[in-house]
C-alpha cells in the first residue's frame, strides 16, 4: 500500500467518526426541540391562565367594594 491508500483509509475513518457524532449531535437537538416546543406550549397555557385569573380577582375585588359601599351607606 502506497502513502496515498494510508490516506484515504484515514481521511474514510475521520469522516466516518465526523459524520457519528453529527447524527448524535441531530438526535440531541431534535430531543431539546421537541421539550422547547412542548415547554412553549404550556407556558401560553399558563399565561392565559393566569390572565384568566387576574380578571376574574379584579372582578371579586370590586364586588367587594361595592358590597362596603353598601354597607357604608347603611
Amino acid at each position: 500500500m502506497e502513502i496515498s491508500s494510508y490516506m484515504f483509509l484515514g481521511l474514510g475513518v475521520a469522516v466516518s467518526v465526523l459524520g457519528f457524532f453529527l447524527k448524535r449531535m441531530k438526535e440531541e437537538i431534535d430531543v431539546q426541540k421537541a421539550k422547547n416546543a412542548k415547554l412553549e406550549i404550556a407556558s401560553a397555557r399558563h399565561y392565559e391562565k393566569i390572565r384568566n385569573l387576574e380578571k376574574l380577582a379584579e372582578d371579586r375585588r370590586e364586588d367587594v367594594k361595592r358590597i362596603y359601599e353598601l354597607i357604608g351607606k347603611k
